[in-house]
Formats: structure tokens, C-alpha cells, sequence
């Protein structure tokens, strides 16, 4: 609301506010989304317990909105006008930070591992013992190579960060392997020792991810894509202008 609001006005009292308020956000975020973690993944495994496993989940989160936002700038990327402003160095810009969030997740999940492993406390290593055995080790290989190892080896190249098809065809299997991250995590609570794939654990995902989708491109179409009255915006022009 706020956002519309500061295309109507251009003064710089909306986007103080939009600043002043995302930073108390962002903390009650990481807090809300914490004990989210919690109570819906962590407690169907009570007897189960990790410090690390709301960081987890949220850096996670963080990864796949930083993927949306690129699956969404490679869009915009082909509208005239538009496209003025998601130029190559955007995508470089996207590209750095995809892989940032990418080794941030692996520093995560090791950091977990390495310390449940190394303790090797009796309440704690059945989760991992679970996960290594019956079909969900071939998944946690997956997510090694495809969710870290691939993706960080490809995105250290300068051209693939550029190219916006290059970019936007890595985003799309790191997309399909969040979701066998979070498959991996929950499903073996339900499932037991033994992977056995369900059809509703896909077309439930695609489900409400589809409601969201049609609820997100709803809301966007009737308004400006670009923040017209926003700061960076405005500077971005004045460049564009200058050149």
C-alpha cells in the first residue's frame, strides 16, 4: 500500500517510512519465522532438536525470494522501456548475490551436520541416520551437487551472470531443488526410513504456489512496475539520461 502510495507522492516522507519500517521487518521476520519453523517442521520429530534449524529454513526463504525476484527481472528484461533498467550489470549484480545465498545455505546445513554429527548424541543423529538411508541419501545427493556444487561452479562464470537466459536457466532448477530441500527435511517425519513419494507432495506445492502466483500477478497488473517516485529509480534514470 505504502509502495502505490509513493508513486502518487513524491515527496520523501513514504520513503522514509518504507525504510524506517522494513528494518523493524526484517527482525520480526527472522523471530516470526523461527518459531514458525519450530512448531510446523522441527516439532513432528520431537524427541529432535536443533539450534541452527529456523536459520536454516530462513536462509532458505531468503534464497528462493532472491530467485523469484530474478525469475521475475528476466521477464521484465524483455518489455520495452523496462528493460532499460534490468540491464547486464543488474543480472551481474543478481548473480553475485544468488551465489552468496547459495554458499550461505551449504554454511548453514554443514554447520548443523557437522555439529550434531561430531557430538553424536543419541536424541540427535537418528534425524541424519533417517535421511542417509532408504532412498533419502540419493535426495541428499542431489541437494550436494545440485543445490550447492553445480550451481556455485557455474554461476563463478562472469558471462553466465550477464546473460539473463543463462541466469534465469539456473535459478529454475535451483527452484525445483528448494523444493527437494524441503521435501527432505519434512517428508522423512511422515514417511519414515523408507522414501516413498506421494503424487499430492507434488501437486500440493503446485497448488498453493499457484494460488500465490495468480494472487501476486493480480495485485501487480492494474500498477507500474517501476517505483516511479522511488530514489534509486529516479538515479537510475538520470544515469540513463547522462548516457
Amino acid at each position: 500500500r505504502w509502495s502505490l502510495r509513493q508513486d502518487e507522492d513524491p515527496s520523501p516522507r513514504v520513503d522514509r517510512r518504507l525504510h524506517f519500517w522494513s528494518r523493524g521487518g526484517i527482525a520480526l521476520y527472522a523471530l516470526t519465522m523461527t518459531f514458525a519453523a519450530v512448531d510446523w517442521a522441527m516439532s513432528l520429530e520431537p524427541h529432535w532438536y536443533s539450534h541452527i534449524y529456523g536459520v536454516i529454513v530462513i536462509g532458505g526463504q531468503i534464497l528462493t525470494a532472491m530467485m523469484f525476484a530474478i525469475v521475475i527481472a528476466v521477464r521484465l528484461a524483455t518489455i520495452p522501456k523496462v528493460g532499460e533498467f534490468v540491464s547486464k550489470e543488474r543480472f551481474h549484480d543478481f548473480g553475485k548475490l544468488l551465489l552468496a545465498f547459495i554458499m550461505l545455505w551449504a554454511y548453514f546445513a554443514l554447520s548443523q551436520f557437522l555439529i550434531i554429527w561430531a557430538a553424536n548424541l543419541p536424541e540427535e543423529t537418528p534425524w541424519y541416520l533417517t535421511r542417509r538411508a532408504g532412498g533419502w541419501q540419493v535426495l541428499a545427493v542431489l541437494l550436494i551437487l545440485f543445490h550447492f556444487a553445480v550451481p556455485f561452479v557455474v554461476l563463478l562464470s562472469r558471462q553466465v551472470k550477464r546473460t539473463p537466459a543463462a541466469l534465469g536457466a539456473v535459478v529454475m532448477a535451483l527452484l525445483f531443488m528448494r523444493f527437494v530441500d524441503l521435501y527432505w527435511l519434512v517428508a522423512p517425519s511422515f514417511q519414515g526410513p523408507k522414501l516413498s513419494p506421494h503424487w499430492l507432495d507434488v501437486t500440493t506445492m503446485v497448488a498453493i504456489g499457484g494460488i500465490w502466483l495468480a494472487v501476486f500477478v493480480r495485485l501487480l497488473r492494474p500498477h507500474p512496475v517501476l517505483p516511479l517516485n522511488d530514489r534509486y529509480y529516479q538515479l537510475a534514470e538520470l544515469e540513463g539520461e547522462g548516457a
